[in-house]
């Protein structure tokens, strides 16, 4: 098109002075005929003259500019070429499909000896390029998310530009090398500096029980922090007799997580010559982006979360909210005060007045724990709120026992209800209190926190991850036996003498037999101060074991499970059923689980059972393996020595297969 455009722009002044030499003679005939005179004939060829003498000027000029254009042209173009060959730059074109249709010599140094005509780009780039993002994204769109290549292991940012030349697309691409920004971008992070906080657990019950040696303890803990600061270039200050800082770079965190915080362990072992308490630290730690005001606010919230799971572990908060957590080998040691218990009631009350009404739940599949401990806040909610409900599964079979005793009290006629139910009740005003369960997906109706504004979570359980609402009051103990001993103590220090009724007690009372096997685990102090509170209000121990009392259909179940026992790799206790199970099978599985402690030999026992679409995880320790741990990874949690699981929409055989290699994992790592 162009070249027809050429000629006719060439053929033009020519066309121009045939057509005004034909109209000048024209004019001249018609004049002589007219006025029958030649005089007009001499005039037009004078003319004519004079306009070929202004066509050969004009045509001379513009000879002498076409050749002076292309002349430059040409020079332009060998230049071009020139520079593209030898520029220092990788420098490629490609077409519409990715095929090479010409590249430079630095390029060409890129894959040495080979020839790249035709070949397709991502047959050389070790990451794939999207040519489709080439050719339609404007260049603001790959300036905000540029095209990366990596040829022999170097990194390359693309700058593409796109040139048309007839119907066919070619892209233009210079390939600008960015290792170097890579290597700075690390060696930034790698300085990145963060702040963390470490805080001795047990400080309160080191000086309270070591009253002669406290402070060597303490002393020795300070000393060996010290160290492990000073080996990373870190800055350690003590804030409290019990908690310091530190300032260290990012660029430790690594060697850390790879030696998986042995400063726990170091600081562990000051128990070997202090056998009346185990000494242990928590540090939180905050390695992400921000000031240093917003770095120490994460840390102390790692801190807060590393106690709330039970203490002896490291809890690092990372970009893009991950979290990662290091340690938690020793069970929890009980405080001895009840400060904490104190004010968390005082708030309770607080937000129970200020609440139009309340709505109490536990987790899925209620056991007595559970349910004690959602019967003993519905108490608490009576006394200062007046309107409650607790949501709980009515029609469980494990429950009936519970309804029948609290069958026939006034304040228990239509107070249990079900999520379906609950949502209706729900007001811009309404409290929502969670016993028993910190994970989200185990509360007996999630839907009732996503959709409640103000909750309280009371809960003895580590605590497995963060809450995405953040709850106006959390009481997470780990060392307490159960959740209704925790909500015992509240009602202790807050509830008038004489109003949390007798049934209310022996409910409360069970639920502490059963998270602490006959009060045998997992008791302390306070254990049985609670224990004691509840005989004053009424409660028979002899009725609160009623409450536990199996027919002859699940004394089977239960022998059925033991005999399908297995020991694996001499102190881990499997047993699973492999058909369905039944609601009934659940707690069936959980008394297995105790039993097959009983075994010589066996650390730890997992019981598995099938119910609906969800095998149910029973994990037992006698000390020695945190079954915590182990259930964490497949998204359950719960004690040290007691813990769970759900695993949804999987078969029992998958779901063992997952178990064994968690459990192998965690044996390998301890």
């Amino acid at each position: 098109m162009k070249r027809k455009n050429n000629a006719f722009s060439k053929l033009k002044p020519t066309l121009i002075l045939a057509a005004s030499a034909l109209a000048l003679l024209g004019s001249a005939a018609v004049v002589a005929l007219w006025t029958g005179s030649l005089l007009p004939l001499p005039v037009a060829f004078g003319f004519l003259l004079a306009e070929l003498m202004l066509l050969w000027l004009y045509s001379t000029a513009a000879n002498k500019r076409r050749a002076a254009r292309e002349e430059q042209l040409n020079i332009l173009g060998g230049v071009t070429l020139d520079f593209l060959m030898d520029l220092a730059l990788p420098c490629l074109i490609l077409g519409d499909k990715g095929e090479i249709l010409w590249y430079n010599r630095s390029f060409q140094e890129l894959a040495p000896g080979e020839n790249l005509y035709d070949k397709n780009i991502n047959d050389l780039s070790e990451n794939r390029i999207s040519i489709r993002r080439l050719s339609e994204e404007t260049e603001d769109d790959l300036r905000g998310r540029p095209v990366n290549g990596s040829i022999g292991g170097k990194q390359f940012e693309l700058l593409p530009y796109r040139i048309i030349t007839g119907d066919k697309l070619c892209l233009v691409t210079v390939w600008q090398s960015i290792d170097r920004v890579l290597e700075l971008q690390e060696e930034l992070a790698n300085k990145n500096p963060i702040v963390a906080y470490a805080a001795v657990d047990n400080y309160s019950e080191i000086a309270g029980i070591s009253q002669g040696n406290y402070r060597t303890v303490t002393a020795k803990i300070a000393i060996l922090l010290k160290e492990w600061a000073d080996g990373m270039g870190a800055i350690l200050r003590a804030v409290e007799n019990d908690r310091f800082i530190l300032l260290m770079e990012e660029q430790h965190l690594k060697s850390c997580a790879e030696r998986k915080f042995d400063i726990l362990d170091q600081v562990r072992e000051l128990s070997r010559d202090n056998a009346e308490i185990p000494v242990t630290v928590s540090i939180g730690i905050a390695a992400l982006d921000g000031s240093m005001s917003e770095k120490e606010a994460v840390a102390y919230a790692a801190l807060d979360l590393a106690l709330q799971r039970g203490g002896d572990q490291a809890v690092i908060k990372r970009r893009d909210n991950v979290t990662e957590y290091y340690g938690g080998r020793t069970k929890t040691v009980q405080k001895r005060d009840k400060i904490r218990s104190r004010i968390v009631a005082s708030g309770i009350v607080s937000a129970l007045k200020n609440a139009s009404n309340v709505l109490i739940m536990g987790h899925r599949f209620a056991d007595h724990d559970s349910i004690g401990s959602c019967v003993g806040m519905a108490r608490f909610a009576i006394e200062y709120c007046g309107k409650v409900n607790v949501v709980v599964n009515a029609g469980d079979p494990n429950l009936k026992g519970i309804f029948k005793k609290l069958n026939g009290l006034a304040d228990y006629r239509d107070l249990f209800i079900d999520g379906t139910t609950a949502q209706d009740l729900i007001t811009s005003s309404t409290l929502l209190i969670i016993t028993d369960v910190n994970n989200v997906a185990q509360f007996e109706a999630p839907e009732l926190y996503e959709n409640i504004r103000d909750v309280i979570i009371i809960d003895h359980h580590r605590q497995t991850a963060e809450f995405a609402i953040k709850p106006v009051i959390t009481y997470i103990e780990p060392s307490a036996s159960s959740a209704s001993e925790l909500v015992s103590e509240m009602l202790e220090l807050s509830l008038p003498q004489g109003k949390l009724l007798k049934e209310e007690a022996e409910l409360l009372f069970a639920g502490m037999i059963l998270d602490t096997k006959q009060f045998a685990n997992n008791t302390g102090p306070r254990t049985f101060a609670a224990a004691l509170y509840l005989r004053s209000c009424g409660a028979n121990p002899a009725e609160a074991q009623m409450l536990f009392r199996s027919d002859l259909a699940d004394f089977k179940r239960e022998v059925q499970f033991e005999a399908n026992a297995f020991i694996y790799k001499d102190v881990i206790a499997f047993s699973f059923l492999e058909q369905d199970a039944t609601p009934e099978d659940k707690i069936a599985a959980s008394k297995a689980a105790d039993r097959l402690l009983s075994l010589e030999g066996v650390l730890a026992s997992f019981v598995l059972c099938r119910i609906g679409n969800t095998v149910h995880v029973s994990a037992r320790s006698g000390g020695k393996v945190n079954v915590q741990l182990i259930t964490e990874r497949l998204h359950g949690g719960g004690h040290f020595d007691m813990a769970g699981a759900q695993m949804k929409d999987t078969d029992i055989k998958e779901a063992f297969v997952q178990l064994k290699e968690v459990v192998d994992q965690y044996l390998s790592e301890n």
